[in-house]
Order: structure tokens, then sequence, then C-alpha cells
């Protein structure tokens, strides 16, 4: 049923009706479709593939290409035949790419063009064409458009599909029949229009195709680098290698190499023409070592994700390296670095990329070998990131990341290797047991530690004179014992504030004020105190101050007499805690 007539007014103008999927083209878009067009009409059998393989299907058949093209070759007859190519791109049956054909043929021979389809395609591009006749869209924007390089492969998606290969580039556009067989002219513009600079080797009888800094008899062998890079093997012979340093310059708004080389031929299945590998050791790997089986498992997935376009291209580099590093089993990783970790010297050498001074780097390098001789623990590896964290790793190795300064590897290792490092400086004993447990208990930056170590060194010589430890001991002689080790070792002033602040016990409280009155440091201090602890420190006096003594005598004498002394003040000690009521 017919609609309703549209009501028009008088002096309205007459509405023109645009198709959907159409716009209004403009002079420069016009132009190009007419220039197109002209040179389809002039010589329409140059812009269609060259069948350039010669065999035949099993039981005989003929190939789809080669019965489109002879197709093709009719309606080429008639391409001035107006009226021919109306009704043939009409056509109920056919060829659908004869349909197209015949159509844009037809389109030829406009001399206007008012409104142009606007064809668009994620994996061919797009482009506005001339909409004749029944032929599918995507075919009639190919045809028109065969300066395309891409788009023009669209018409013969579906005898992609039937297992034809097509290889387009700026000069020529063939087909290989079922045999995937580049020609070399293909190949040669494909890397001249990609984003990298290539070099050909012409001494090597291969074609060998390298960019900046590749050895191309390294490449052509596949012998390691320490820069690594990508090798794509075509199976007709011809190899390209692109470096690491290379791909990692990709920008954000240049597409992949991979989506490059695979929309210059149809169907885009490049492990059909040739072989992607990557290539990458340590710096310091062993000439001749093989790298872990793992490795080669982690690359191949790297290398998956890059030709499903699920990889970004500038990260191919690192994703590989972490990969190789990921599996190695053994030895000590530092960043991109390998080395066996039995060797100070190689390990300090190995640090000089790590942030640090050299006083940290000499430190670092003695605690890591320490660890390194100790070996993992539960058949598992340990890395450390930039931020001084630790986790586990796969392989048995220890892995110090890239980025991880001098003073985070020591923070991390310092409560287990402290110690073994500072016997690597000379420092060692009860001495060395001081300085390691001050630095775990407050640590400091390392760099300020180590400024300081001479300073350490004297305080941990004078607490190693005391027989006993602060902290050591419970109790109201605990606390005087403490209470004397503090104000002898770090200063009255700070002694005398721990003794005036809050107590928890009239014991406590009794403790710090006996120490005050032996030090001479009570007055003016006693409203701290009630008047039941100050009678019970008046009981301690006497003990406290020969501990006390005892003390300053061990400090003011020369190193031989520490022993005798030491004795004194133990006695002194226990004189206190049989005082205290604290003696066993």
């Amino acid at each position: 049923m017919a609609g309703p007539s549209k009501v028009e007014f008088p002096g309205q103008k007459k509405q023109r009706v645009r198709m959907r999927g159409t716009k209004h083209a403009n002079e420069a878009t016009a132009n190009r479709i007419k220039r197109e067009l002209a040179q389809l009409l002039e010589d329409p059998e140059e812009k269609l593939p060259t069948m350039m393989w010669k065999g035949r299907l099993r039981w005989g058949r003929k190939d789809p290409v080669t019965k489109t093209l002879n197709e093709l070759k009719i309606i080429i007859k008639k391409k001035n035949d107006v009226r021919w190519l109306g009704k043939r791109m009409m056509a109920k049956r056919g060829d659908p790419v004869a349909k197209a054909f015949a159509g844009s043929l037809h389109a030829a021979h406009d001399e206007d063009f008012t409104m142009v389809g606007k064809f668009s395609s994620g994996s061919f591009g797009g482009a506005s064409f001339i909409r004749r006749g029944d032929g599918k869209q995507g075919y009639l924007a190919g045809l028109q458009n065969h300066s395309h390089l891409t788009l023009r492969m669209l018409p013969w998606e579906d005898h992609a599909k039937r297992g034809m290969y097509f290889f387009t580039w700026k000069g020529g556009f063939v087909c290989t029949g079922p045999n995937p067989s580049p020609p070399d002219e293909w190949l040669e513009d494909v890397l001249d229009r990609s984003r990298f600079d290539f070099t050909k080797d012409d001494e090597i009888p291969l074609p060998v195709w390298v960019t900046n800094d590749l050895d191309p008899n390294a490449v052509l062998e596949f012998n390691p680098s320490g820069d690594g890079y990508v090798r794509f093997s075509f199976k007709h012979g011809p190899v390209v290698a692109i470096g690491f340093d290379a791909l990692g310059e990709s920008g954000k708004k240049e597409a992949s190499f991979i989506h490059h080389l695979a929309l210059s031929m149809l169907p885009p299945f490049l492990p059909s023409i040739l072989t992607i590998e990557a290539n990458w050791a340590p710096k310091g790997w062993p000439e001749g070592k093989a790298l872990p089986e793992a490795s080669a498992e982690g690359i191949d997935k790297v290398i998956d994700a890059w030709q499903g376009l699920t990889m970004n291209e500038g990260l191919i580099a690192m994703a590989v390296q972490r990969a190789v590093i990921d599996a190695i089993d053994e030895g000590l990783v530092l960043g991109d670095m390998w080395i066996e970790g039995n060797d100070l010297d190689t390990i300090e050498q190995g640090l000089a990329d790590h942030a640090g001074s050299i006083d940290e780097r000499h430190l670092t390098a003695h605690m890591l070998l320490a660890s390194m001789s100790e070996g993992p623990t539960d058949e598992v590896g340990m890395r450390i990131n930039p931020r001084g964290d630790i986790a586990d790793r796969k392989g048995q190795a220890l892995e110090i990341m890239s980025g991880t300064s001098c003073g985070n590897i020591l923070g991390t290792l310092w409560e287990k290797w402290g110690m073994a490092g500072l016997a690597g400086l000379g420092i060692e004993g009860e001495e060395a047991e001081e300085i390691w447990k001050k630095q775990n208990k407050k640590p400091q930056p390392f760099g300020t530690f180590l400024k300081g170590l001479d300073s350490a060194r004297s305080q941990a010589r004078r607490v190693a004179r005391f027989p006993t430890r602060s902290g050591e001991f419970s109790g109201a002689a605990g606390t005087i014992h403490d209470l004397v080790l503090q104000g002898l070792l770090d200063g009255i002033g700070k002694a005398e504030r721990v003794a005036t602040s809050r107590h928890a016990s009239i014991d406590e409280a009794a403790a710090s004020w006996a120490w005050l009155l032996a030090a001479g440091r009570s007055a003016g201090q006693d409203w701290h105190f009630e008047s039941n602890a100050r009678d019970r420190a008046g009981a301690w006096l006497a003990a406290t101050k020969t501990l006390l003594a005892a003390g300053e005598s061990l400090l003011a004498t020369e190193p031989d007499e520490v022993d005798g002394l030491r004795i004194e003040w133990q006695s002194a000690f226990d004189a206190l805690k049989v005082v205290t009521g604290e003696s066993i």
C-alpha cells in the first residue's frame, strides 16, 4: 500500500532525499573519486590482481580467482556500454565481484557526483564511493578506491576464505593461489613503508633486512644479543630483524608493525608466510650456555599476544626480557645483567647502575655475596623491586630489579645479612652486633648510617665494654641498670627524661628516684614521686651509686683493664639485685 502523499505549501523549498549511509560530496572528495573511476575505466585490468598461480585445484577444478577474473574480462569488453553495465550490475545471479565491478564502471561514466556513500572497516580502512547497482558496498568501495593498498583487497575476501592468497604493495597487486609466497617486491615495499629504517646486507646471498646496530650475520645465525631483537623468518627465504631499541620507540599513533605487515596480505594470517622469534640474553650470560626452557615458553606467549594485537608493540622488548629473567633459576640478576654471584668485585661492578654511594655499593656487595653463599630457601628465589619490597620468584635466583637503589637493597637484606655485611667491612663481634641491632631497631638512611659509622663503631665499642645489655633485666634492678647504662652511653639528659616520665609501679618510681639521687639529678624533681617511692629508693641508693661508679670506671679504663672492671660491674649489679629483693 502506498503511503500518504506529502503536502507542499506555496513557497516551500523542495526537500532532497538522502539515502542512509550517504553524504554530500565536497569538491575534494568528488574530484578524487572522479580521478579513481577515470583510471579504472581507462585501464581496468591494471587495477585487478594478477593471478600468478598456474596450477589447478583437486579433481581438476579451476580456482575461484581465475573464474572471477574471466568474468571480469567479459565486463571489461563492455566497459563503454552503459546500458549493458546497468543490467549486469543489477543481475540477480552471478559473481558478486563482477556485479560491483560493473557498477563501478557504470559510475565512471557519470560526469558529476553529488552524493557519495561512506564505507568504513576496522580491518581494511574506509573511503567514499559511488553507490551503483546491487553490488556489496565494501566491494564497490574497494574497486573504486584501487589506489588504497588495503581496501582494494576487500572484494577478494570471499576468495581468501576459500584458500586463495593476495599480496598488495605500491607497485603491484597479485594472487598467489593457495600458496602463500609473496613476491620480493612486496616485502621491500612493506618494509619501506614501515616506521622502521631497514638496511640490507648485499654481501649475504640470503636477503637479510635489519634495523640499526644489528649484525645481519648474527641475526641469520640467531645468535643471542644483549640488546635483543625480534626476527621474522619468511618461509620463502628472506629474514627481517628489528632491534629492541627500535621497538621501544613506538609512538601511540603509529601502527604496529605486525598490523602493518598483516594488512598488506589477504587473509591477514602471518603464520602462513613467516615465523616470529625473539632473542635476548642478560648481559654476562655465558656464551654457549642455553637459556632455561621456560624462557622459550614465555617468549612464545609474548609473540602470540603481539600477533593477536593484544600487546602494545612498545612493550614487546620489556615483556621478552621479563620472560627470560623470570625463567633464570640460578645466580644473581642485577637489572638486565646476570652474574654467578660468588665474587665480590663482580657483584660490586654489577651494582654500578644502581643508585647509591661507593660506601653503600660496597656494603651492598658484601651482603649480596653473603646471601648468595647461603642460597635460596625452600627452592624459591627472591625478587627485590625498586620500592624495596620482597617477593618470591619461580626461578631460584636472587633478582634485583632495575631502578632499585643500594639503600633499598640494604634495607631489605639488613635483618638477615647485616652482620655479614659489617664483617665484610672489618667490624665483627660484640661491636658489630651492637651496630647491627641499633640500625635494625631504629633504621637510618644507609647513606647517613655509613657516614656516621665511625661514631657508631665508637659507641658500639663503649657498649661492648659492659657484660650486660639494656632491656635484658626486669624489676627495679633492671630499671636502675638501664638508667645507669643510658646515662653513661647516651647522655645524662636522655636518662633523666626517662626517669621523670610516668611510672607503671611504685618499684619503677623508686628505681628512677634512686638513679636520680645517685647521678645528682634529683634537685627539683621530687614532685614527680610519691613519698613511698622516695623512701624505698633510699634503701637502694648505696648499691645504685656503686653500680654507677663501676660503669664510669669501666668506660674510663684502658683496654687491657676492661676484663677486671667487667667483673666489678657484674658484682655491683648482683649486689643491687640483692638489695632490691630480686636476687635468685
